[in-house]
């Protein structure tokens, strides 16, 4: 009776453990959200009623750096400049893992190939935002917000979330 018990506890505490950690690997992963400028010549300010540093074409993809200055979201475009965007004029176009997110420190080369076989193939400056596909020692598969894809050096970049 007490061995059937046993396995009976046994049993239902594996199957919590099976349903619930899903739920809690999921809970765990967070995301950076992509949005969408959704009006023609949208301002982008250094802050709320800051001065005016850009104005952005609809349809421009931006980094939501997960900030807000009352009604403004604080953003990345895609050539590394930050600053805020009313969010009406915003909306959502997609998400990234936070994790892949990454800036780089200073004017950074961007490789075709990792390791060995070193071919450049340009130069990224400083503070590009980027994502990191994957690592393989020190070395970082990348895809610019820019478009630009190669290998950079995981010492040149560093992670923004």
């Amino acid at each position: 009776m007490k061995r059937n018990l046993w396995k009976s506890v046994l049993c239902l505490a594996l199957i919590l453990v099976l349903t619930l950690a899903p739920l809690s690997a999921f809970a765990a992963t967070k995301t950076a959200k992509i949005l969408k400028v959704n009006v023609d010549q949208a301002r982008m300010r250094t802050g709320a009623s800051g001065a005016i540093i850009t104005t952005l074409d609809k349809g421009t993809k931006v980094l939501y750096l997960n900030k807000n200055d009352g009604a403004y979201c604080k953003v990345c475009t895609t050539d590394g400049e930050t600053g805020y965007v009313y969010k009406g004029f915003l909306s959502s176009y997609g998400a990234v893992r936070s994790n892949q997110v990454y800036v780089t420190k200073g004017s950074t080369t961007l490789y075709k190939r990792s390791g060995n076989s070193l071919r450049k193939s340009s130069t990224i400056k400083e503070g590009v935002y980027m994502l990191v596909y994957k690592t393989n020692g020190s070395w970082a598969q990348v895809k610019s917000m820019t478009g630009k894809s190669g290998y950079v050096k995981l010492s040149s970049i560093k992670k923004v979330f």
